[in-house]
């Protein structure tokens, strides 16, 4: 058994009385019991985190176009080492945005997607484990730094329920619905 300080938190996480029979959890503790849980332990198959930024006022998602991936994503990435989720969140604001993630409030993963990549020329990974956390952003006050978005996306922006729908597929279509239900 792992004995990683990202096992205890994921191994706590995943047995709350909340996500008690829920499906996609179970598939999550699954991959959970077989350890190896960073992408450094497991090339192929491990956690990620992403930190989606939404304006519940405005009602506007801050997506990009990714890359690599050549999809509309939210941000987030690969948990590193022995992070624990808030640490990668962290790292990853700062990464991405170019501002210091520890000034956003960073809430326990609340939602959990498998995706499944078939992109063997740009990334070596089958299966992330993806923890969503979700940051109520101001729009208006969010100013992250331009350079750092692009090191990693074509292009991003703030976007509209119905424009982030129309550009957003898979994992992340589904992630806008649950902030949709559940955030707006």
């Amino acid at each position: 058994m792992d004995k990683s300080k990202l096992s205890f938190e994921l191994k706590e996480l995943l047995g709350r009385e909340i996500f008690k029979g829920d499906v996609m959890v179970g598939k999550f503790l699954e991959r959970f019991r077989e350890g190896n849980l960073t992408k450094h332990k497991n090339p192929k198959s491990h956690f990620c985190a992403y930190f989606a930024a939404y304006d519940p006022k405005a009602k506007e998602f801050f997506i990009g176009h990714h890359k690599k991936s050549g999809l509309w994503l939210f941000n987030g990435g690969h948990i590193d080492g022995d992070e624990m989720i808030k640490d990668c969140l962290i790292r990853e604001i700062g990464e991405e945005w170019g501002l210091d993630g520890s000034n956003f409030k960073i809430s326990p993963p609340t939602f959990f997607t498998i995706t499944e990549i078939d992109n063997p020329t740009k990334q070596p990974c089958n299966f992330h484990f993806d923890l969503w956390c979700f940051l109520e952003i101001d729009k208006n006050n969010f100013k992250p730094i331009e350079s750092n978005l692009l090191e990693e996306f074509y292009e991003y922006g703030w976007k509209s329920l119905e424009e982030a729908r129309k550009l957003a597929t898979g994992n992340t279509l589904d992630a806008i619905d649950f902030v949709e239900g559940n955030y707006f």
